[in-house]
């Protein structure tokens, strides 16, 4: 039987994350109801409404882009 990969040290996981650090932000000005329409799509995607729009918004910028998925 194959014996499980072992995870990253917590202090190792932390240096990854911050090496892919994200520092740039876009701000959207939308409805009360559009941010609910987003948020409740975000959760039952079981994301958070910026990773969730940031997830699709890729994807779609990489059809428009024609670079593939």
């Amino acid at each position: 039987m194959a014996a499980k990969p072992k995870k990253p040290p917590k202090a190792e996981s932390m240096t990854r994350r911050k090496e892919v650090r994200k520092e740039d932000q876009v701000r959207i000005r939308l409805t009360e109801e559009q941010k609910v329409i987003l948020t409740e799509a975000a959760t039952k995607a079981g994301l958070g409404v910026s990773s969730w729009l940031l997830s699709i918004g890729l994807r779609e910028a990489r059809k428009l882009n024609d670079k593939g998925p």
